[in-house]
């Protein structure tokens, strides 16, 4: 358990299963409690995030979910799945005290924050989402379809599946990721990475120096327990989501969805999809693309600073 005094630490969260979830706090010990959902799945929360928040007024929990970030074992699959997740924000609420808080999640992490607010809808306050990343089977294998100079689909090629390309390329990554020899497991992370980075608009760090070896290695971990989840569709798929939302909309949560109309990764129909299951969401285009910087950034701030609520 973390010292409640102070403004800005991290502890350690143990799970009754072993788990050890690494969880950063900023923001006065009474101050209006935000939960903070990252993408991936597998990337971790970084401390930019709290750049959203106002240090005077929340109070920010960021976790890192199971085996990603600086949470242990690292990489790990084992017991890592959606209903695992949802009890360790449980778990997480109660150590904290936590009443209700708001809940803001980016891609994957918006998914999450729908299950989350769905099974436990006292707990949240607000729901701030951004890039929804819905599960559904076109947005999994949307990730996986051929693109001309696809650093990650010149590299690993179906292994003879008989499925559908983008399928097959799907389980022949996860595949090698998971029991594939070193060698295999970091030339798959890093065209993963490349492939990525070049479709959030970062062309030029992807072509950048190159990384060391405890990068390549927590790059491994990363896409690792990304196939995990994108393999399984998350375990929850489009219209689980989609009856999701309608629950939260039945119970009356104030929701705001923001959607960068230059977004590359998660297509904006989601949004759509979204505020047609939730008719009193707030929908906000942002000039911006997948990630959260720059106008999305601000964008962010504002919606969270406009969520305020009674506790």
């Amino acid at each position: 358990m973390p010292d409640a005094t102070l403004n800005h630490t991290v502890f350690h969260l143990r799970t009754p299963d072993a788990q050890r979830l690494h969880v950063r706090l900023v923001g006065p010990a009474h101050g209006e409690p935000w939960l903070v959902l990252h993408g991936g799945p597998g990337s971790g929360c970084a401390a930019s995030m709290a750049a959203w928040f106002d240090p005077q007024r929340h109070r920010v929990v960021m976790p890192d979910q199971r085996g990603a970030g600086s949470s242990t074992p690292a990489g790990g699959l084992r017991r890592n799945n959606v209903g695992a997740l949802l009890a360790d924000l449980e778990q997480l609420r109660a150590t904290l005290g936590i009443a209700r808080w708001g809940v803001v999640g980016g891609s994957w992490g918006a998914a999450l924050a729908l299950a989350y607010a769905a099974r436990y809808p006292h707990a949240v306050a607000a729901l701030v989402l951004r890039g929804a990343f819905l599960t559904g089977r076109d947005d999994v294998l949307g990730l996986f379809a051929p693109r001309p100079g696809s650093g990650l689909l010149r590299r690993v090629a179906p292994a003879g599946e008989r499925l559908p390309e983008a399928r097959a390329r799907l389980l022949t990554v996860s595949r090698l990721l998971q029991s594939g020899t070193t060698v295999q497991k970091r030339d798959t992370a890093t065209a993963w990475r490349r492939l990525e980075l070049e479709r959030l608009g970062l062309r030029g760090a992807a072509q950048g120096r190159r990384q060391s070896v405890r990068e390549r290695l927590a790059t491994v971990r990363k896409y690792r327990i990304q196939a995990h989840y994108l393999r399984h569709r998350a375990g929850l798929g489009k219209p689980a989501l989609l009856r999701a939302a309608r629950d939260i909309a039945a119970h009356g949560l104030p929701v705001t969805l923001l959607h960068g109309r230059a977004d590359a990764v998660c297509r904006p129909a989601n949004a759509i999809r979204l505020r047609q299951a939730m008719p009193d969401a707030r929908l906000a285009w942002v000039d911006a693309g997948h990630l959260a910087d720059g106008a999305m950034r601000d964008a962010l701030a504002d919606a969270i600073r406009a969520s305020a609520w009674q506790r």
